[in-house]
């Protein structure tokens, strides 16, 4: 377990992030992975959404190993992407949220193990460095403000869809 209070401070909205995610997409089908509930308007899918966050989880735990990452701009589900609708533009619906399960445990693995002088060293993408100076201010974002706003997308979109919520 960490020493760092700030990876303890992450690792408790990343640990439930992590739950309240697979909630969200426990008993959707393979069809609805990539639905449109609202008839003209295109909504961030479950497909998209596990596939956006995905990029990003192996990126906060390069970023608590101090280990290099290709910046994600331009990766087919980064932040320049737009949702697809076709469900054969993503993996099947199985191994879409184990890739999720995967790479989140993994990041959470490397916060663990991760210390006050990782945090506090550098961010390593200058495009990030402005707004986010450090690794700890950059993991901030990345697992906590950066998925939570993706999972109440997911909620909202299971609203949308006339589905039940989950439990936070």
């Amino acid at each position: 377990m960490t020493t760092s209070p700030l990876a303890g401070a992450i690792l408790i909205s990343w640990r439930r992030n992590g739950a309240y995610a697979l909630r969200l997409v426990g008993d959707l089908t393979h069809a609805q992975m990539t639905a449109q509930p609202v008839p003209g308007v295109t909504m961030n899918h479950p497909a998209w959404v596990l596939s956006h966050l995905n990029v990003y989880a192996p990126i906060a735990r390069a970023l608590c190993e101090a280990a290099p990452f290709d910046d994600p701009a331009d990766h087919p589900f980064g932040v320049k992407s737009t949702v697809v609708n076709d469900p054969g533009a993503y993996p099947d619906r199985r191994a879409l949220i184990e890739e999720y399960r995967v790479l989140h445990d993994a990041a959470q693995a490397a916060l663990e193990r991760t210390d006050e002088a990782a945090l506090a060293a550098t961010n390593p993408l200058a495009r990030w460095r402005e707004m986010h100076p450090t690794v700890g201010d950059m993991l901030v974002t990345l697992m906590v403000k950066h998925e939570s706003t993706h999972l109440g997308q997911l909620s909202a979109w299971r609203r949308a869809m006339g589905l039940p919520p989950v439990q936070v």
